[in-house]
């Protein structure tokens, strides 16, 4: 039986185990170094740009390893089913990414390759609906990273690691920062819901923790209690009536105090704050 042939209620109490779950390290380990050098031998030319141009600033690309024929552009995920995409002729080229694929057995959707630059970044987004509690989980499966790769869910980063295969919840705010000299490469492979994949939450974990002080988000929260326990500068930043203004005084003010963070570090916080107001009042 498979997750489209049933409930979450139909499930239990395995349906109860992705409720709340953001992120998670599944029990798959995979040769990134093998499949990076299939990944590189690829033509330039098969990688795009992402179509959502407005979650990045340049450096974002894909390419398809399965696709829908319906999409309009075959990096695209489309609502079908598993049966609705097939592989594209990339993945043959690619052994070792067809064998992770295999060897997790799911009914993948789409699967792609996604890079992003050194020094560019995925803003702050959220993909409506894909999470295991709604029937479609993302996978990530790290090929090229590093430790100034920062990837946060929900305010937290995520310590992914190459070789390793995590679930992220994508219906949740998430963003990506490459502060390193490389590609960040990742195979990222949405499947639908069934029992392997619960048998896998089951036997996952939280992974190895990335304390690296350099986390731009941390050196942000750093900041803000800092702004906290000082009442000039809070009530200069206070009296800021327009968002932009308040990030860039923010930035400003972070990187006299020697607090190393990013315009998009405020931008989290300040919809986070908005999240949080408007969800006080649904009941």
């Amino acid at each position: 039986m498979t997750y489209q042939d049933s409930s979450l209620a139909d499930l239990q109490p395995h349906g109860l185990m992705v409720q709340g779950m953001r992120t998670a390290r599944l029990p798959w380990r995979f040769d990134a170094a093998t499949a990076l050098a299939e990944v590189n031998a690829l033509p330039a030319s098969l990688w795009r740009t992402h179509f959502n141009e407005g979650r990045h600033d340049g450096g974002w690309q894909a390419l398809a390893l399965r696709s829908a024929p319906e999409a309009p552009i075959d990096v695209v995920p489309i609502d079908v089913p598993a049966s609705g995409y097939a592989d594209t002729p990339a993945l043959e080229q690619c052994p070792s990414l067809r064998a992770m694929l295999e060897t997790m057995a799911l009914p993948w959707k789409s699967v792609r390759l996604m890079q992003l630059l050194p020094g560019c970044e995925i803003k702050e987004h959220t993909d409506v609906g894909v999470c295991a509690a709604r029937g479609e989980a993302r996978l990530h499966v790290p090929l090229q990273t590093g430790e100034q790769v920062f990837f946060h869910v929900d305010g937290e980063r995520i310590p992914l690691r190459a070789g390793e295969c995590w679930y992220v919840d994508v219906s949740l705010p998430h963003r990506v920062r490459n502060r390193g000299s490389q590609n960040r490469v990742h195979l990222v492979a949405d499947a639908s819901v069934d029992m392997r994949l619960f048998e896998a939450f089951r036997a996952s974990d939280g992974g190895e923790p990335l304390s690296d002080p350099s986390d731009p988000w941390s050196q942000f929260i750093r900041f803000r209690d800092f702004v906290g326990a000082d009442a000039e500068r809070s009530t200069r930043l206070s009296a800021i009536t327009n968002s932009a203004e308040f990030v860039q005084e923010s930035v400003r003010m972070g990187q006299d105090a020697g607090f190393q963070f990013d315009a998009s570090d405020v931008e989290s916080a300040m919809k986070a704050g908005r999240r949080a107001w408007v969800e006080q009042w649904i009941l």
